[in-house]
């Protein structure tokens, strides 16, 4: 399965105060545009290689409420409990392969779902969407492909200045989750990108003990909630908690909208 890390989705009520937060740090956020038959809108901020942080708040509850868009009605239980992380998206050139690959495991995918959005130029931006049927609630989320509209090359040209930063060249880096079930939870993400589990590396950083696998080019670290030695939301179990972000002019760890953002050099 070829696939790329896409992007992390940060449910808040204002996604304009995140979006104010960062540009203060000195990044390049913007405002990205209404979902209009979702009910949602969003914020933006690009990093290095197209990846990028989407904070994402709602501007019709009740239409959000009947969507039958996966990825919303998780933001809609997780506006229940709070704001902050909700998922992980990973972005391919053939859905249709990923459709396959996901069925061979013995899992069965969900759409895909057409997605657009339009920008204040005026441009509409277009996707497709796939995600996975979870019989697990006890384990981390099964992130969500993405397939857009454009081929690569053509939106990294006209993404390119968003990318650029007054702090340099920031890179997403990591994305930590907090699992109540780590070994369940590595299992199931092992199995699903095809990742050995003797390949998993353990480590430990200021936030806790952690197990390691890279996907798509990207670090996802598994945190077991009772390891932690910070404190966080309890709502955020099975949930990304923490994303980090390096080639910061400092090491540095700020909280927005109850989510964690771990800067360093």
């Amino acid at each position: 399965m070829d696939i790329m890390f896409d992007h992390i989705v940060h449910f808040t009520k204002n996604p304009e105060e995140a979006k104010t937060a960062f540009q203060l740090i000195g990044f390049h956020a913007i405002n990205g545009g209404k979902h209009l038959s979702w009910g949602t809108y969003n914020c933006l901020n690009y990093l290095t290689g197209l990846r990028y942080i989407e904070w994402i708040g709602f501007t019709d509850f009740d239409k959000a409420k009947t969507s039958d868009n996966v990825l919303i009605q998780q933001i809609v239980a997780d506006s229940h409990k709070g704001e902050g992380f909700s998922q992980l998206a990973f972005r391919t050139d053939d859905i249709d392969a990923v459709i396959a690959h996901i069925q061979a495991k013995g899992l069965k995918p969900i759409g895909p779902f057409s997605g657009s959005r339009k920008r204040e130029d005026g441009k509409v931006l277009s996707w497709s969407m796939l995600f996975i049927k979870d019989e697990q609630d006890d384990t981390c989320r099964y992130p969500f492909f993405i397939q857009w509209g454009e081929p690569e090359e053509v939106r990294t040209k006209e993404m390119a200045p968003l990318m650029q930063h007054r702090i340099g060249i920031p890179s997403l880096s990591y994305i930590g989750m907090n699992v109540s079930n780590l070994d369940e939870s590595l299992q199931k993400y092992c199995r699903l990108f095809d990742v050995p589990r003797q390949s998993v590396t353990e480590s430990s950083d200021e936030f806790g003990t952690y197990s390691e696998l890279v996907i798509g080019n990207i670090a996802v670290r598994f945190y077991e909630a009772k390891s932690l030695v910070i404190s966080i939301d309890s709502a955020l179990i099975n949930r990304p908690f923490l994303c980090g972000i390096t080639g910061m002019p400092e090491n540095k760890v700020i909280h927005i909208k109850n989510g964690i953002y771990h800067f360093t050099l």
